[in-house]
């Protein structure tokens, strides 16, 4: 098995209509017992601010941005995908100087304006099951490519999607879900 853990999963067009459809997924896991991923492109209308005030926690040094949705699974659930410069006691690798990290301590530390030099908050995530996520390679569900801390963090999330497939060189307008016979 050939780990895809660091890399963006990005959707196919016969995705569009489903819950992955148009979505940019990061792998912070990839092994033999599953995959554990993050979507980067899908903000929520929630605040950081309104985030950490729901979980009353400090707000005064929050930036002004938004979480994004993370996934279906367990949607209640956060997740801060970070730069290693500051670590936490719920911290683990995912690839390439990234950390996941999911207890309070991380979201305090953000509230506080004491937080990681680049962040992003997740609600819920993408999990798959053993063979899983060959499966859907194999059916060509989701072209993979490098990931890139610039795309996760920097840049906005209407483009992060056709970004990380121009990286590839890939242009998604130009995909379609139909077949045909010739």
């Amino acid at each position: 098995m050939m780990s895809r853990q660091h890399q963006f999963l990005i959707s196919m067009p016969d995705l569009r209509g489903s819950y992955f459809g148009d979505t940019l997924t990061y792998l912070c896991r990839h092994d033999e017992n599953g995959a554990f991923g993050l979507v980067v492109n899908r903000p929520l209308d929630l605040t950081l601010t309104e985030l950490l005030g729901q979980l009353d926690m400090p707000t005064e040094g929050a930036p002004d941005r938004v979480a994004v949705e993370g996934g279906p699974v367990e949607p209640r659930r956060g997740f801060v995908l970070h730069t290693s410069d500051k670590e936490y006691d719920s911290s683990e690798p995912a690839g390439d100087g990234l950390l996941l990290s999911y207890d309070r301590d991380v979201l305090t530390a953000i509230g506080a304006g004491e937080g990681p030099g680049k962040y992003l908050v997740a609600l819920g995530f993408a999990g798959w099951g053993a063979g899983q996520l060959e499966q859907e390679l194999s059916e060509n569900v989701w072209l993979t490519g490098p990931s890139s801390k610039d795309l996760i963090f920097d840049v906005a999330f209407d483009s992060r999607l056709n970004d990380a497939a121009a990286a590839i060189g890939v242009d998604l307008r130009l995909l379609s879900n139909a077949t045909g016979l010739a």
